[in-house]
């Protein structure tokens, strides 16, 4: 009876101590499951900008449905980001998360700096295969995947029917030529005919110069030099871009602060009907849409570069690509890089690809539904961009070093100071040195 009843109080303890056992195992691993993970990330989600407007709530939703996730961002304007990054990485203090350019990801790549992305990708198919072909194209370096693209961004004009009606011009210029002989027609009814904002410099290069220089040389001279297979910027059809573009500002077309205003106050004064042309990118649509007044915003339509006698390039097509995408630490602990992977996925699924559409900014992501566009420039810009063909961006591809001269040349330019000839020599110099 003793022995029995031992037996019995022995199986109740071991039963209570396998129980205690368990419920301490599923305390650990409720603990474990609400340990806070610290993400840090730079990006450039300004308020305001399409891209914010559409990506943001994503990625707040995401934190409020994961309360033990505990993000340490960072957010600056698109023009610092490019100088804000290389910094860090020059200084191997890159945040977990950061965006990054297409220029930048083969000297990070070589560094060491960024996480190959491909498993990842591969793990979710359907994640995967909905984004837009050719995207990954500018963060891929030796067959790998580096970055995910969330935007593709375009350029055009935008110019203003009214102020062409009374300054008697009936149609948008066809040829360079035609574009310099407006320009005294719109000064004469008092106003900037194309305004420009290149205090942060890229502008010139990135919205102007990408196209015209491709209207020059035409497709195989870019891919050569980027292949660094023969051809130089100061062959003759570059140089005589940077000639058309000096011929234009010679003639008095852009305002004189050009160097001076950033591209926000550029945006600004055609909005307020000050400036008959602005060049500008598809990143812009959404603030015209929400900032510019009915009687700008009605009258405003879109246009291509107008194409230079003589050029080898495609009149019609317009530039184009991924220039910025979300890449990931290469120093990222396997517990962050899970967090990372779902917080991506929850940023550049097809929710985002709707939601960037109906923020009037273009996606490197399809959407999730059909979308009617009825905002008055996006949906013109949508119908002016259906099938054009797509030129590549020199920032989004060419080295950085190769980019900051051009680009600080093209200040000199538009202002007279330095030749087509000799930008075209200090560009080629920096390109054999790099």
């Amino acid at each position: 009876m003793r022995k029995h009843a031992l037996k019995r109080l022995l199986s109740i303890l071991c039963a209570g101590a396998v129980a205690v056992s368990m419920a301490g195992c599923g305390q650990s691993g409720d603990t474990k499951k609400e340990e806070k993970v610290e993400i840090s990330m730079l990006d450039f989600f300004i308020p305001g900008e399409g891209v914010t407007k559409a990506m943001k709530p994503l990625l707040d939703k995401y934190l409020e449905e994961h309360p033990n996730v505990v993000l340490d961002e960072e957010s600056v304007s698109n023009a610092d980001l490019a100088t804000k990054v290389q910094t860090l990485a020059a200084g191997d203090e890159l945040p977990d998360v950061f965006m990054v350019k297409g220029q930048m990801a083969q000297t990070f790549v070589e560094n060491g700096k960024m996480y190959a992305l491909d498993d990842i990708l591969a793990e979710d198919p359907q994640w995967r295969d909905n984004f837009k072909e050719g995207v990954f194209s500018n963060f891929t370096i030796d067959e790998k995947i580096y970055a995910i693209p969330f935007q593709v961004t375009n350029t055009c004009v935008f110019y203003n029917t009214d102020l062409f009606a009374q300054a008697g011009i009936k149609e948008f210029p066809k040829t360079w030529d035609e574009l310099i002989d407006i320009i005294p027609d719109l000064k004469s009814i008092g106003v900037t005919p194309i305004v420009l904002g290149n205090k942060e410099k890229w502008n010139a290069e990135s919205v102007i110069m990408s196209t015209l220089g491709n209207r020059l040389t035409g497709d195989e001279w870019y891919q050569s030099i980027r292949d660094n297979s023969g051809a130089k910027f100061t062959d003759p059809e570059f140089v005589a871009s940077l000639q058309a573009l000096s011929d234009l500002a010679a003639a008095g077309a852009f305002n004189e602060d050009v160097n001076s205003i950033d591209g926000a106050q550029q945006r600004q004064m055609y909005m307020n009907g000050k400036a008959a042309i602005t060049i500008d990118g598809s990143w812009a649509i959404a603030n015209f849409d929400e900032n510019c007044p009915d009687n700008v915003k009605n009258v405003t339509e879109m246009a291509a570069l107008p194409m230079v006698e003589g050029g080898k390039g495609n009149p019609e097509a317009i530039t184009g690509g991924a220039g910025w995408a979300i890449a990931v630490s290469s120093k990222l602990s396997p517990e962050k890089l899970e967090v990372v992977k779902d917080m991506l996925k929850a940023m550049t699924g097809p929710e985002y690809g709707t939601a960037a559409i109906e923020e009037g900014t273009l996606s490197a992501v399809k959407p999730g539904e059909d979308v009617e566009i009825t905002e008055t420039v996006a949906a013109k810009f949508d119908a002016f961009a259906e099938g054009r063909p797509f030129i590549p961006v020199y920032d989004h591809q060419l080295s950085s070093g190769v980019i900051d001269v051009m680009q600080g040349g093209l200040q000199e330019l538009l202002i007279g100071r330095v030749t087509p000839e000799e930008l075209a020599q200090r560009i080629q110099t920096e390109y054999e040195n790099n």
